[in-house]
């Protein structure tokens, strides 16, 4: 049974979809299952676990749909064989992809008009997380309900870069090791906000190290982009303890994976990273301020989120130090 899995934002909600994957690979005798989501998640789907084949759509990015675009979607999928689709997505394109495509069985969340193209809908709460959700479609297209946790594979090349990173700074030693994504450079945009809306403040974050280090022994590893070089300079002016600066340092998101695959934790704002530490088995604390947590959090109850009141672009600011250590230590 081929089927297709329809997945349009960014590398958050493709991650979202992760236990959806595996629970269709796994439930389905023989199945295929294919991934089409927009071309910058593209590589990071191709090692999600249970799928055999990705499509790179880019009319599945924000602001994507061209006409162009969009006929090479159609395109795309018609020049394939499915026999079921499984749509991520609360917007009505990926629904009408899979409608003229051809594709016999469809499934989704109703959420407008465009929810007459399913042949089997589901229901959702307004504050479920979307994994959740969208793991309701598996029985939906008669696959018994399973629950499965994400799960990416970094790969031996990543895993061998992160242990050698780790262990070259001395902090594979049995400490608590705590990692900490300060800026915003693996964030997905999220139209309108501005992207250092989604940033919590460096002084903020040098603090929570400082804890961290004096109440645990923690050893503080720094994950960023290029882009983030500023943001974490202005941290570690404040930061007392022993820290590992991998900012612009790993090659790619399967590095960045790896990394986070011998850490105990991760700290960070509304970012891919949380999920990708939630693929990998790594808990983390999610800072959430202007989007909704409780959606976009990494599924599973070992992830913790700190939410400020939504509404504005400076409501992490709201968020305090004490706030985000009860997250942390809670479960310690």
């Amino acid at each position: 049974m081929n089927v297709l899995v329809v997945v349009d934002g960014g590398l958050v909600e493709v991650l979202q979809a992760s236990p959806l994957v595996r629970s269709l690979a796994t439930g389905i005798e023989g199945a295929v299952v294919t991934v089409a989501c927009p071309p910058a998640a593209a590589a990071l789907a191709a090692q999600m676990s249970g799928v055999s084949e990705t499509l790179a759509l880019g009319a599945l990015e924000p602001g994507g749909a061209t006409p162009s675009a969009v006929l090479r979607a159609l395109l795309a999928l018609r020049r394939r064989r499915f026999h079921a689709a499984a749509v991520c997505s609360t917007n009505a394109l990926p629904a009408a992809l899979a409608y003229f495509a051809g594709i016999p069985r469809r499934a989704g969340l109703p959420t407008g008009a465009h929810s007459l193209m399913f042949t089997d809908r589901i229901e959702s709460e307004n504050t479920e997380n979307r994994s959740a959700t969208w793991l309701r479609l598996a029985p939906a297209l008669g696959v018994d309900a399973q629950v499965h946790q994400p799960s990416f594979n970094p790969g031996r090349p990543a895993r061998g870069v992160a242990e050698e990173r780790l262990l070259a700074s001395g902090f594979e030693d049995g400490r608590l090791l705590v990692a900490v994504a300060p800026g915003n450079g693996f964030t997905d945009s999220i139209p309108p906000l501005p992207p250092r809306a989604l940033a919590w403040e460096p002084e903020r974050y040098a603090h929570l190290c400082n804890q961290l280090t004096r109440r645990h022994g923690a050893g503080i590893v720094l994950l960023g982009t290029a882009e983030d070089r500023a943001h974490i300079d202005a941290m570690l002016l404040d930061v007392e303890g022993s820290v590992l600066d991998l900012c612009a340092e790993l090659g790619g998101l399967d590095e960045v994976a790896a990394v986070l695959e011998r850490c105990d934790l991760l700290v960070c704002g509304d970012s891919p990273l949380l999920h990708l530490a939630a693929a990998v088995g790594t808990p983390s604390v999610g800072l959430f301020g202007p989007t909704q947590g409780r959606l976009r959090a990494p599924y599973g109850e070992e992830h913790r989120v700190v939410q400020a009141v939504q509404g504005t672009a400076t409501s992490l600011r709201q968020i305090r130090v004490d706030d985000v250590l009860a997250g942390i230590e809670s479960p310690l």
